[in-house]
């Protein structure tokens, strides 16, 4: 089998360089957002009436604030 830009599985992996790791920091963090921001988006967007926007959007305010709550209690108590 001859070596051909692009092969699958790569024989071995390019080593990120400085500006590599940047970006992959970048793109995970902007990951970490994006995702559950989209989840919660089409979850509201499934709702059948603004009623139900709103409610569904009151929910989701009540369980981020407990998480956080949570993060917090979490952050006090190890100091």
């Amino acid at each position: 089998m001859t070596d051909r830009p692009g092969q699958w599985p790569a024989p071995e992996p390019n080593e990120l360089d400085e500006q590599g790791e940047r970006h992959l920091a970048l793109v995970k963090a902007r990951a970490a957002f994006a995702v559950p921001m989209d989840s919660i988006r089409a979850h509201l967007e499934e709702q059948p009436s603004v009623f139900a926007v709103r409610r569904a959007e009151r929910q989701w305010k009540a369980q981020i604030a407990a998480a956080a709550d949570q993060a917090i209690s979490r952050l006090t108590r190890t100091g």
